[in-house]
């Protein structure tokens, strides 16, 4: 009978101890649960600072003394991780530095890795690491590097607690982006992934407050290949339509310095070798100006183009090739991310677009051969006054409530803009 009992409590206590996502430590996972390597220890404590977004009774905790610089601890979990909805990890951590680096591994069939930044010391905070594409049933266990790069010493300052690991879903709902990127549609997840120092955000264009566009700032102690990928880790919902002879895409600029290099990197998301890189100059200052980019001109020690390759991820680098300390810290501006090529006015037949009347007074009339996309009015200091999506061949804009001056019209056709100046009149 005693035999019976004793083999039933561990039947129990082996099933109520399973280990699986999310952790909270009330009880599991154990102290037991975890696998220490090369110099971390980990355990589970009371909470000693219960404060801020974390009031949680228990908590892990890694201490690093000596080992390598890799040291840390892991759990192995009872199934395979599935990425399809929830792409992404979060967990609350408190670090007695700020700055280090939290690197968050998989491993099992494969391995991946992911970096996030302590921001705060001696507080609780949230990091997230996003690992949306990577294939299910790969991945069955979750490897916690505190302080990544450094050797631990077993003091307080090697002493690391975590809490609430939690796989969620980061877009939130949202749909995935796909060229063109304009940073307007409330549907879509525009996700900035940032690397080597540069740090960006969605915010206001610096001349039309109506405009979202996308603010990238590379700090004094930014790399020289500080740039941003413009959307999550699986990149474009479509591929780029790359081909042996249509290899251009766009960018809207707004640079504080005339005559720096901006690079334009695409990928494919699967296979970073798969890649090709080109550049542009600025030609103005603290204004928008449109930066085209061929990708059959690679960049100097960069592959060459093999438009057999699925590319369906962009990366943007401003200032490619300067560190920040030499540049100091400069704030970048830049919207509208177009596959094609930015049109002047004498190419404008190519289009077979035509536009009349000029000078116009109230309305105006635009007419293609192909379908006219989408049609933007600028005003003499950069601002978007009217953004009309058509999908039609022949438009008619009202302009009667813009003010009289100079604008320049802005018509999207397939995979090339056109532009061209209008002068509005009051009679």
């Amino acid at each position: 009978m005693k035999k019976s009992l004793l083999f039933t409590l561990i039947i129990c206590a082996t099933i109520g101890y399973s280990q699986s996502l999310p952790f909270d430590f009330e009880p599991v996972p154990l102290q037991s649960d975890f696998i220490d390597f090369d110099g971390g220890t980990a355990s589970v404590i009371p909470n000693p600072f219960v404060m801020g977004v974390n009031t949680s009774p228990r908590v892990g905790q890694i201490i690093r003394n000596g080992g390598t610089i890799w040291a840390g601890s892991k759990v192995i979990l009872n199934d395979f991780l599935d990425f399809s909805t929830e792409g992404a990890f979060s967990m609350k951590v408190f670090s007695p530095v700020e700055g280090i680096t939290m690197k968050l591994k998989l491993e099992g069939n494969a391995d991946t890795e992911r970096d996030a930044t302590v921001s705060v010391a001696n507080e609780w905070e949230t990091l997230t690491w996003d690992f949306s594409g990577e294939p299910a049933n790969t991945y069955n266990t979750v490897v916690f590097m505190f302080d990544f790069g450094n050797t631990g010493n077993g003091s307080s300052s090697s002493t690391f607690l975590f809490d609430d690991v939690t796989q969620f879903d980061l877009t939130g709902g949202l749909d995935q982006v796909d060229l063109p990127v304009t940073f307007e549609e409330t549907t879509i997840f525009y996700q900035l992934t940032d690397f080597g120092g540069t740090t960006s955000m969605l915010g206001s264009d610096p001349v039309d407050g109506n405009n979202t566009v996308a603010i990238s700032t590379k700090p004094d102690d930014a790399t020289t290949w500080a740039g941003t990928t413009m959307s999550t880790a699986v990149g474009f919902k479509n591929q780029i339509p790359i081909t042996a002879s249509d290899t251009k895409m766009t960018v809207r600029v707004y640079s504080p310095d005339a005559g720096i290099p901006v690079r334009l990197k695409i990928e494919d998301h699967t296979d970073p070798t798969k890649s090709v890189e080109t550049e542009a100059l600025t030609t103005q200052a603290n204004t928008w100006e449109y930066l085209l980019f061929d990708f059959n001109n690679e960049a100097p020690g960069t592959a060459i183009l093999n438009p057999n390759y699925t590319f369906d991820l962009a990366s943007i680098f401003f200032n490619f090739g300067t560190d920040g300390v030499t540049a100091g810290e400069k704030t970048y501006y830049w919207d509208d991310v177009y596959f094609g090529e930015f049109t002047n006015t004498k190419e404008l037949e190519k289009l077979e677009l035509t536009y009349f009347p000029n000078p116009v007074i109230d309305r105006l009339q635009i007419k293609a051969e192909s379908m006219i996309e989408e049609v933007t009015i600028i005003n003499a200091v950069g601002q978007q006054v009217l953004v009309s999506k058509t999908n039609s061949n022949d438009v008619t804009l009202d302009l009667s409530r813009i003010p009289s001056g100079i604008y320049l019209v802005n018509v999207k056709i397939g995979n090339s803009i056109g532009t061209f100046e209008i002068l509005k009149s009051m009679f």
